[in-house]
């Protein structure tokens, strides 16, 4: 694959104060690349330097091994594009007329627009969904729709390279999506090299084959989401602890920040959640929103209970996946429920593999625990050992264990205590 673009020891001062520090990197053609970074990183310096809206202070910036600076504005224009993070809309010009601005680049002085180029204008609003739009003022959109249009601006350039500057900002949810979906078939359809400045590691990580991290002014790595969406880096460009871990349903990264509070210092009593299964995640979750220190398990390291807890940094009981409790878990098990002001059984699937947790329930009940149990939870659709959990549900039941209708009589619950 050629190189496209070729960053040697660009460096921009500002009154003696590096914005961009020796960077040096390469992109090569028709590669999608996120430049990620805290605030004040260089990410949109970085975009300025390569559009030429700003001069560096050192370095080159080579595009085939021919020098930035000695491309003519209407070169540039002809192989680069440029989408801005905000869209002005100073004056009242329809989508139309906006799209055919990318075609100037093409055109002589004075020159009108003919069929050819407004062809182009059409297929460029065409692909970006906008074609509906054509006769409406550009003053009257939305922000989507604006940068739908821009982006249609841009692809009238016919470039080999679309800058964007922090493209997903200010949209909603299904408008960033679906741009960034737009960006991403733009690629794959047009073979056009994408470089976007991306605040959102999740959306980069998702639409994005290769990342460039920048700290300081400075690349800190560079190359695929396996590379460089990882704590390290992590911790350094934006002093988070993050938790890296595959999208269940994507299977893309994904980054959460991890929690470091000490749930210990805490006031409220400690409560032990029987885990196992997404059914639980809606309960742990709202009681820790709640304040109350958890502990969970036991379940395998496979499990979403287990992954929150992970997340959390909460007390787990881990077993390997397949296999029924063993008598070291069941002892860790009991210790827990021991030390917790109480046990919570939430609506989650039991099988021959967990059942041995009901039945820890039940003895530290006979031992004078509190025990809670949601009562969706006594519902058939959780008992695949053929009734026998249900039978252990209701023995609970009749030996003190609470019946509570939703998560929230849980607070209830423990304020009577």
């Amino acid at each position: 694959m050629s190189i496209q673009l070729t960053v040697h020891d660009l460096t921009l001062q500002y009154e003696s104060h590096p914005i961009l520090d020796r960077l040096q990197f390469e992109i090569s053609r028709g590669q999608r690349v996120a430049l990620l970074g805290a605030n004040g990183a260089g990410k949109t310096t970085l975009l300025r330097c390569i559009s030429k809206a700003l001069k560096p202070t050192a370095g080159a910036i080579l595009l085939e091994k021919r020098d930035l600076e000695s491309l003519s504005p209407r070169e540039l224009a002809q192989t680069m594009a440029v989408v801005p993070q905000e869209t002005r809309a100073d004056f009242d010009f329809t989508v139309e007329e906006t799209v055919l601005m990318g075609r100037l680049p093409y055109l002589k002085r004075f020159t009108p627009e003919g069929d050819d180029e407004k062809s182009i204008a059409r297929r460029a609003m065409a692909m970006t969904g906008v074609s509906h739009l054509a006769k409406r003022s550009i003053a009257t959109l939305s922000g989507g729709e604006k940068q739908r249009v821009i982006i249609a601006r841009a692809l009238c350039q016919e470039p080999q390279i679309l800058l964007l500057d922090e493209p997903t900002a200010n949209l909603d949810l299904g408008y960033q999506h679906s741009l960034l979906e737009l960006i991403t078939g733009l690629n794959r359809e047009k073979g056009i090299t994408i470089i976007a400045a991306i605040h959102d590691l999740n959306l980069a990580a998702r639409f994005f084959d290769r990342m460039l991290l920048l700290s300081s002014g400075r690349v800190l790595a560079a190359g695929t989401a396996e590379e460089v969406i990882a704590p390290g880096p992590i911790k350094t460009a934006y002093g988070v602890d993050a938790l890296i871990y595959r999208h269940p349903l994507a299977g893309c990264l994904q980054v959460s920040v991890r929690n470091n509070t000490d749930d210990t210092k805490t006031k409220q009593p400690p409560i032990h959640l029987i885990g196992g299964g997404e059914e639980a995640l809606p309960v742990m979750e709202y009681l820790r929103r709640q304040g109350y220190p958890l502990s969970i398990g036991p379940v395998t390291p496979e499990d979403s209970s287990y992954r929150f807890a992970a997340f959390y940094n909460l007390p787990v009981i881990e077993v390997p996946p397949f296999s029924p409790v063993s008598d070291r878990a069941h002892r860790a098990h009991l210790e827990l429920i021991r030390k917790a002001a109480l046990t919570v059984v939430p609506p989650i699937p039991f099988g021959i593999g967990n059942l041995r947790n009901l039945e820890a329930v039940e003895t530290a009940l006979e031992q004078g625990s509190p025990v809670a149990i949601l009562s969706h939870a006594l519902d058939q659709v959780w008992d695949f050992t053929g009734g026998e959990a249900g039978q252990i549900l209701e023995r609970l039941k009749s030996k003190g264990a609470q019946l509570l209708g939703d998560r929230s009589q849980i607070t209830a619950l423990l304020e009577r205590k």
